[in-house]
């Protein structure tokens, strides 16, 4: 059956020029490592839990939920934990390997099978003798497995992209179409060891492209020749790129796979992945599919705004002194002004007023193009600091807290950059724009942003509050490193 692939992230060029290593199913690794990961996780809850509660009861205020248990009960309801977890987790998913951008999906499932593992653990705690707990004790293993998981699913995950990045692959791929989508199929591929993916060659009709080489990937041939390219290069699958594929050559393309045995997934256009969102249905037996654009729902703005009021008010708290020191340092070594003021164009295409800390010289066209690398002549030299730490962007919680920004979204544009938007690229207007976003944190933050629509796009359609946290904690995360998160 034939998939869409996945998506990709935690990019790091150098993994792709390392010396290739025997094959080793990492996948499958990572699966056992998880299987166990998850077991110890229930035990050492319970353990961890067993532990701290005569020290938890010594608190004043938790003194009246004090009640001792038999130490059987402990062992007792740990096992019948162990044994509801392990069955919801396999039938949620939760042991297939799901690529998705800073494995959102994988927590957002730790946390479906947690709260169900809870509950059929209540109704069957409940109903075993000797499996008694009190509602603190409950509570306790409770936050402690929902912790231990999360920290355990993220050490696995972690383990895994070492063994990739280390060149360890899962297996050989090759590309049929070997233009514009195979090429940046090719580049995304090399940029992320995380799909486990040894891209082998190319597959191309176009006489012209034999043999040479695409994206340091050469063309094996077209694909009368598929069956040679596939036992002489060992590859196990075929990645299809070709959007604009007719009905027919798609047809054709996708007999070949089936004649050879090779297991297929389909690229569909960036119009497809970022315009369609197909849900199947069935009326009678005959099969419907419905397709509808990707909106933000009500609910999804009111959290979202909440949650941007909140934490913005505590950062702009705890930064008024580090604000204060950069506005005086700008106004000692530059001058004025202290604030860069933009119009961007937000939500909606309505215009807004964005502010900076200001980095670039006085007279400085306010228009122009943004600099590409830190020794353009227009920035000054504080200026380049507050552009790798971000500081500069400190301004902004300012025009979230007014409504005009949220914490995470696409980023603003210039009003000349979006009068030349298409009608995809006017996708990213459908949500509040963001101080940080998954371009910001992904490797192609050097390259202009409308030039990746795909991140934004990718964020819409899976908007949540879970993966706002992940995105700031990622952008915190590099501007620690000092790469900043543009």
């Amino acid at each position: 059956m034939a998939k869409p692939l996945g998506s990709l992230e935690e990019s790091s060029t150098a993994w792709w020029n390392r010396p290739r290593r025997p094959f080793l199913r990492v996948a499958e690794l990572v699966t056992t490592f998880q299987l166990v990961g998850d077991a110890l996780s229930c035990l050492g809850a319970y353990l961890a839990a067993r532990l701290l509660w005569p020290l938890l009861i010594s608190a004043s205020w938790l003194r009246p939920l004090h009640e001792s248990i038999p130490e059987g009960n402990w062992r007792i309801n740990a096992l019948v934990t162990l044994c509801v977890m392990l069955p919801v987790f396999h039938a949620i998913g939760l042991y297939e390997e799901h690529h998705s951008i800073l494995n959102i999906r994988e927590y957002r499932d730790v946390l479906k099978g947690w709260f169900l593992t809870l509950l059929l653990s209540l109704l069957a705690v409940s109903t075993i003798e000797r499996s008694f707990q009190s509602r603190g004790i409950f509570l306790t293993v409770w936050v402690l497995l929902l912790a231990f998981l999360l920290m355990e699913r993220f050490i696995v995950y972690r383990i895994g992209l070492r063994l990739r990045w280390l060149g360890w692959r899962d297996r050989q791929v090759v590309i049929y179409g070997a233009g514009d989508s195979g090429r940046a199929l090719a580049s995304r591929l090399r940029a992320s060891p995380k799909a486990g993916l040894d891209v082998v060659g190319f597959v191309d009709d176009d006489p012209a492209l034999a043999g040479r080489t695409v994206e340091e990937v050469e063309v094996l041939g077209a694909g009368v020749e598929l069956g040679r390219i596939l036992r002489e290069s060992g590859a196990s699958e075929i990645l299809i790129a070709m959007p604009r594929a007719t009905r027919t050559q798609l047809l054709r393309i996708v007999e070949l796979c089936r004649r050879h045995g090779a297991p297929y997934r389909i690229v569909p256009s960036l119009f497809d992945l970022a315009i369609l969102q197909v849900e199947s249905s069935e009326i009678g037996g005959i099969p419907l599919i419905g397709i509808h654009t990707p909106r933000i729902s009500p609910w999804q703005s009111a959290v979202k705004r909440g949650f941007d009021l909140v934490v913005a008010s505590l950062i702009l708290m705890a930064m008024l002194l580090p604000m204060a020191v950069v506005a005086l340092a700008i106004r000692l070594l530059d001058g004025r002004p202290i604030l860069f003021k933009q119009y961007r164009v937000g939500l909606g295409g309505r215009l807004f007023q964005m502010h900076k800390f200001r980095t670039m010289v006085p007279g400085t066209a306010k228009y122009a193009c943004s600099p590409g690398e830190s020794a353009d002549p227009r920035i000054t030299r504080l200026g380049r600091w507050l552009r790798r730490t971000s500081l500069d962007e400190l301004p902004q919680l300012w025009d979230v807290l007014r409504g005009d920004m949220s914490l995470v979204g696409p980023r603003p544009e210039m009003p000349f950059i979006v009068e030349k938007y298409d009608a995809i690229q006017r996708l990213r207007l459908t949500v509040k724009p963001g101080m940080t976003g998954l371009w910001q944190i992904s490797p192609d933050r050097a390259e202009a942003i409308h030039l990746h629509i795909d991140y934004d796009i990718y964020y819409i359609r899976n908007l949540s509050l879970l993966m706002d946290i992940a995105i700031l904690a990622k952008t915190f995360a590099s501007v620690i490193r000092g790469r900043g998160a543009r």
